[in-house]
């Protein structure tokens, strides 16, 4: 029998992407205990002389920026080849978003580990709750195929994944004063205003569309987890902004500042 037409409680789970999320989710751990240390020890080894701390996040930031690659270039893929997917937002159906989701949920329930396993040592919960709340809400693409195009417009944001890792490693390294460091931070504000903020009117207007319509009723409570999940992802996305923002307008004030102290130099 076919699943067109049925409420979510009536669809089976389908298990059969999680032995992808288990594999995703060993690579990662295998990846930031083994791996990662190992690269650090042949190519940058000043990171075993930073704090315990900030080792954790060091480790846990390549492994991120691994992941975000990877799933980054799998949306591209569906963004070009399945842009079709936005003809039936609530319940078309991709294998690759599915997988992507997958992958997905295995690095994060892995990270989650590695964050609950160090948290006195981090200190930082919100990320805990960002992963928690990503890995409830993608457990329903996998497992009943719903909301695979929105899945897919989330994970956008992962664009940005890489130049956040790179803008905490090199202040960790002490290369917060280098063009470096500053220029990733443009570049970040950038691309996190463009895949995390720009995306979120058109993401909240195609909610606003399906509200109501058969397929969205059909989806019972994932609705809500859609609703919810989005809220809180979106809730963090403009908190964190926000913090980018100030931080590229606190070196934006420091160059200026810089360059009137030179001038001032020269004319005396």
């Amino acid at each position: 029998m076919g699943l067109e037409g049925l409420k979510l409680s009536e669809i089976p789970i389908d298990w059969s992407y999680y032995p992808v999320s288990g594999v995703s989710c060993l690579v990662g751990l295998l990846l930031y205990y083994i791996a990662v240390p190992a690269f650090n020890r042949v190519f940058i080894p000043r990171v075993f002389d930073l704090p315990i701390g900030k080792q954790i996040w060091w480790y846990s930031s390549a492994l991120s920026s691994i992941h975000a690659v990877v799933v980054s270039c799998l949306c591209v893929y569906t963004l070009v080849f399945n842009w079709d997917l936005i003809q039936d937002p609530v319940w078309a159906d991709s294998k690759v978003v599915k997988t992507t989701c997958a992958i997905l949920i295995g690095y994060m329930m892995a990270d989650m580990i590695i964050l609950v396993l160090n948290l006195n040592h981090i200190g930082d919960r919100s990320y805990v709750l960002h992963h928690a709340a990503s890995v409830f809400a993608y457990f329903y693409v996998t497992a009943f195929g719903v909301y695979v195009f929105f899945a897919n417009f989330r994970l956008m944001a992962e664009f940005s994944t890489v130049f956040v890792n790179n803008r905490w490693m090199l202040d960790a390294l002490g290369m917060k004063s280098t063009r470096l460091y500053f220029w990733n931070g443009v570049v970040l504000t950038a691309v996190f205003f463009a895949c995390r903020i720009v995306t979120l009117p058109p993401c909240w207007y195609l909610i606003y569309t399906i509200i109501g319509t058969d397929g969205f009723n059909r989806t019972e409570g994932a609705r809500y987890v859609l609703v919810l999940s989005c809220i809180v992802l979106d809730t963090l996305n403009i908190l964190w902004f926000y913090k980018l923002l100030k931080g590229v307008v606190k070196q934006l004030q420091k160059v200026d500042s810089n360059k009137n102290t030179v001038a001032d130099l020269k004319s005396e």
